[in-house]
């Protein structure tokens, strides 16, 4: 039997007043689009708008590109991935509406990038010239390996537009990871990725050509890295996120995690969470 309009109008304010409730109670906070309906996302948007609460949809690609603009010029930012919205097309006008709302679209890109020649369904031009005009890009080589050229080229494009180009790095660093950090990409990485002294001289590297460029590497402080190359990472401008529990107060360690909570990742440079790397 399906609801009576009375208790769906009831169920809505309940959900809308829920929603409002975990928007106040967090300094920033990311909502899917498929935990609540449009109009209580929309009124959350324009509450959060209001109060300066940073407030980011996740596009699933549940709702039509015309609610996600309602969003957008309503104050919320939105995350979106080449699978769940592979049109650039709608990330043009999804961007100009960001920009109309004060806010920025980021887009996740799980598969292969694009070739400068060749079918895609978002070509290589688009997504310069989408880079180039303020678009956020975030790129993992956890799924897809990922041309070191190719990086550079869309980090170069981005800091035209001054966008975040964010990489993830699983593995073994590799050289090809500094052009890309000097042309002012974020590049993320975890400790497992720094096992010996060569990997550890790239670290710093990495670390120092991003800080150079305007950004940073960001090293994921899962298992622990020795004190004096976690001391090199941070005066080369890294960003250090310890994973790990705090230590004793009495460890040598533990001013270098209280001065590294100080260096803030900006939410731009990272998606959904600094708490694992996609």
């Amino acid at each position: 039997m399906s609801e009576h309009p009375i208790e769906k109008g009831i169920t809505g304010v309940v959900e809308v007043y829920e929603l409002l409730d975990r928007v106040r109670t967090r300094q920033a906070l990311v909502i899917r689009d498929d935990q609540f309906d449009g109009e209580a996302l929309l009124e959350a948007a324009r509450y959060a708008d209001r109060r300066r609460i940073p407030l980011s949809v996740l596009d699933t690609g549940r709702f039509g590109l015309d609610d996600l603009e309602s969003l957008a010029r309503a104050g919320a930012r939105l995350l979106t991935t080449d699978e769940a919205r592979p049109k650039a097309d709608e990330w043009e006008i999804l961007q100009e509406a960001c920009r109309a709302g004060g806010t920025r679209l980021a887009v996740f890109w799980n598969g292969p990038l694009p070739a400068a020649e060749g079918p895609s369904p978002v070509s290589w031009r688009s997504l310069e010239d989408l880079l180039a005009s303020g678009l956020d890009l975030h790129v993992s080589n956890r799924a897809q390996p990922r041309d070191p050229d190719t990086l550079a080229a869309l980090a170069a494009a981005g800091r035209k537009g001054k966008s975040f180009f964010v990489i993830y790095h699983a593995g073994p660093l590799v050289e090809g990871l500094v052009e890309p950090a000097g042309r002012r990409a974020w590049i993320h990485f975890a400790d497992a990725s720094v096992q010996d002294g060569p990997a550890a001289e790239l670290a710093v590297r990495i670390a120092r050509a991003a800080a150079d460029a305007g950004s940073r590497a960001v090293a994921h402080i899962e298992r622990g890295l020795e004190f004096d190359l976690l001391e090199e990472l941070w005066g080369a401008g890294a960003a250090l996120l310890f994973l790990t529990p705090p230590s004793d107060d009495r460890s040598r360690l533990r001013p270098v995690e209280v001065k590294a909570a100080r260096r803030k990742v900006p939410a731009r440079a990272y998606w959904l969470s600094t708490a694992f790397l996609p």
